[in-house]
């Protein structure tokens, strides 16, 4: 690629915002990126977010696959567009990547990776977490056999999210965050995948999985406000997850993944690695912080992920995080959903998508 990479980013909502910033951040620092322009459904935002950043603004996302100058399409939008709105842009020849969750059912997920593979293009998902410089250097040490094979890793995530001011707060949250058809499921799907993203990527793939999903705290949605799940490792051990919204006081949340393997355990407290013992005498102990916030996400490690992503595209090569690890994760979480529908053990890969 000779030219700058033109990036389009689509949906201003939060997320989209970080997407923006990033990007511009990269334009002024890499030199081979550009933001190209944006889209979202209100024409004053567009407006506003083209002014702010010297970008074309488009009120319609035909306009933006349409143009000669974009190569990337970032998608922000609500989940159940997603799948939707990739295919549209490869039709078009254009490279994506989308948010997280890559889409709502696996049966989508694995259309967008075939379509990806027809024509030509890379598709890429955001999985920033795996940027984060704790997490880096855990997973250092886990390729270094630090404290040796896996046995267990445990995630837990232990969140808040408030009723009025998270799933009712306004017109576009209330068009699709807590139902099934839009949002695709609750915590799992949203706020733990990312938890399940990591342990994967930890662990290693996942061979059967067995869950619980409930809605406790929540009564105005339809999806799960809790989720708990026991993954059976491919090559040997297991995966134990659980995850809620409706942690008090939300003055204490946390995320947890810890690994206990045949050499040692280490622990993620959040994004720091806090602890790592080893047989050997390796130590690392740090102290731990709860959060007050979990809602926003600070836009550094966007930045990381979106610059590795373009310079794999300069070279020509897959994208780090591909489209089949976007399908894994969602993977696990749909086989969750489906036995506890069911009350059964579920065997990945998965056949039968859905729980109703």
């Amino acid at each position: 690629m000779s030219h700058k990479i033109g990036v389009a980013v689509v949906g201003l909502g939060a997320i989209g915002r970080v997407h923006v910033e990033a990007i511009k951040d990269l334009e002024k620092t890499v030199g081979y990126v550009k933001l190209v322009g944006v889209t979202s459904l209100e024409k004053a935002v567009v407006d506003e977010f083209a002014s702010r950043y010297s970008c074309k603004g488009y009120y319609s996302y035909g306009d933006v696959v349409r143009d000669p100058e974009v190569d990337v399409v970032t998608i922000a939008t609500p989940h159940y567009l997603h799948a939707w709105q990739a295919m549209y842009a490869m039709e078009f020849g254009k490279h994506v990547i989308v948010e997280k969750p890559i889409a709502t059912t696996v049966m989508a997920a694995r259309e967008m990776i075939s379509k990806a593979k027809r024509k030509g293009v890379k598709l890429g998902v955001v999985y920033q977490g795996r940027y984060a410089d704790g997490v880096r250097e855990l997973k250092s040490y886990l390729d270094n056999n630090v404290i040796g094979k896996p046995l267990l890793v445990v995630g837990e995530m232990m969140w808040f999210r408030d009723e009025v001011t998270y799933y009712l707060r306004d017109e576009l949250a209330r068009s699709w965050r807590g139902m099934w058809a839009t949002e695709g499921g609750g915590v799992l799907i949203n706020q733990a995948i990312h938890t399940i993203d990591l342990m994967l990527w930890f662990g290693g793939e996942v061979d059967e999985v067995v869950g619980y999903i409930d809605n406790l705290a929540h009564p105005s949605i339809d999806v799960e406000d809790i989720g708990i799940g026991l993954m059976k490792y491919r090559g040997g051990g297991y995966g134990v997850l659980t995850a809620n919204l409706f942690t008090k006081p939300p003055t204490h949340q946390y995320r947890k993944i810890r690994i206990f393997g045949t050499k040692g355990q280490a622990e993620l407290w959040d994004s720091e690695l806090v602890l790592l013992k080893s047989d050997n005498g390796f130590s690392i102990e740090r102290s731990p912080g709860y959060s007050t916030e979990t809602i926003k996400v600070p836009g550094g490690l966007h930045r990381k992920l979106f610059e590795d992503f373009f310079m794999a595209l300069l070279n020509d090569k897959d994208f780090p995080i591909t489209g089949e690890d976007g399908l894994k994760s969602l993977e696990i979480v749909r086989a969750i959903y489906y036995s506890s529908k069911r009350k059964i053990y579920v065997k990945l890969p998965l056949e039968v998508d859905g729980i109703l």
